[in-house]
């Protein structure tokens, strides 16, 4: 979903290794540092820079967990933090932005754990007094998810994965260092744009028409020239691009005024990606295609075929290569992009899946209203290739036809 970007960021893009020599003028007070552990050659600039000496705390990129949060919450308490500087993926990210919420204000972990239980998303209240919060300066080493500047945040409960949403989650800085991204993987640069291409082009299909519409458009296209230029080319240059776009997809104007759960494919493959402990987009890459073939038969709930329509016209238009039938354009797009969806998606993953959807997002949620445990499964098995026996509308057994 998107949440209203109220906590303004300061966006400052550097080139390749100038993070170490800049970061030290935007902190306040004592100062520490979370970096994944799997950078350590990012990690040893930064300390060899203006964060020499600070303490340091290292973290899996995995998921955050309730346990995490205890972790960095220890390491901010312990060490007297007043800004805390977080370097890595999207899920060092989160976990440098949720603790440092929780620990200006501890009454929000009792907050989310008696509310974790109603849906997949939290709206947490107001902090007592905000400037309690440790300021955060957020350094991606990914491409995606915008994590350094969005009012959001992922969380893995006991109950689930839950969508934790705060004005004060947005980072007071985010740095992007062309460097960083340097060594990330180029398959994951790619998965990265396609995050944000369908961040915009999701919650435009779910949203009326808006003012801001050609803005949408304009970073759809960008995106997608970006990512076609990188199948042939690479360079840090292109990599900071890749970055900034996906900072644009919430920070810019083109999800301004959106529905903020207009992008329905986004809670489906969240739970598959749960239920399958494979990357979000990997999951995202399964059921965008068969999402999007049930909008174009006219299945409004998720989306509008209309406008699903203007918007593949616009990246077609940009991108001539790509077939102009959105599912199957789509699929070229991830396919020259080098993005595959799971190999194998099972019955039980299906029903699994299922439940957890409807559940944490569908009934009288506002997420998925309308959207039923049939037409979910009629999604997954598509993604599937139509090769499990599923229950009809009126109770009986039925053959899954196969996708075309």
């Amino acid at each position: 979903m998107i949440a209203d970007h109220l906590w303004r960021t300061r966006c400052v893009l550097v080139d390749a290794g100038e993070a170490p020599t800049f970061v030290g003028g935007l902190t306040r007070g004592r100062t520490g540092l979370v970096v994944d552990k799997e950078l350590p050659e990012h990690r040893d600039a930064l300390m060899a820079g203006d964060l020499k000496g600070v303490p340091v705390l290292e973290l899996n990129a995995a998921p955050v967990t309730v346990g995490t949060l205890r972790e960095v919450g220890s390491f901010i308490r312990e060490n007297g933090l007043q800004t805390v500087a977080g370097l890595g993926g999207g899920s060092v990210l989160d976990a440098v932005k949720l603790a440092a919420l929780f620990t200006a204000d501890p009454g929000l972990t009792i907050f989310a754990e008696r509310h974790a239980k109603r849906s997949g998303l939290l709206v947490l209240p107001p902090i007592t007094n905000p400037k309690d919060r440790p300021k955060t300066i957020l350094m991606p080493s990914t491409v995606g998810t915008g994590a350094e500047v969005s009012a959001v945040a992922c969380l893995d409960t006991a109950v689930g994965r839950r969508l934790i949403v705060s004005r004060h989650l947005a980072g007071d800085v985010a740095v992007l260092d062309a460097g960083h991204l340097a060594t990330l993987p180029k398959h994951l640069v790619f998965e990265g744009l396609l995050e944000a291409l369908l961040r915009v082009a999701g919650t435009m299909i779910g949203s009326k028409e808006s003012i801001f519409d050609d803005d949408g458009y304009v970073l759809i296209q960008r995106i997608v020239r970006l990512g076609q230029r990188l199948t042939r080319e690479d360079s840090p240059m292109l990599r900071l691009a890749a970055g900034h776009l996906s900072m644009e997809t919430h920070t810019g104007w083109a999800l301004i005024g959106r529905d903020p759960y207009g992008a329905k494919h986004w809670y489906l493959a969240s739970e598959l990606a749960y239920v399958t402990g494979a990357r979000k987009m990997t999951a995202t890459a399964s059921v965008i295609g068969p999402v999007w073939e049930e909008i174009g038969k006219g299945a409004s709930a998720w989306g509008d075929a209309g406008r699903l329509q203007r918007l593949w016209s616009m990246v077609a238009a940009a991108e001539p290569s790509v077939d102009p039938d959105p599912v199957q354009g789509i699929k070229e797009l991830m396919w020259n992009w080098g993005i595959t969806g799971l190999e194998h998606i099972s019955e039980e993953t299906l029903l699994r899946t299922t439940d957890a959807t409807i559940r944490n997002w569908g009934g009288a949620l506002p997420m998925l209203r309308g959207i039923d445990a049939f037409q979910i499964q009629h999604v997954l098995n598509a993604a599937a290739g139509g090769q499990h026996i599923l229950p009809s509308p009126t109770g009986e057994r039925t053959a899954a036809r196969e996708r075309r």
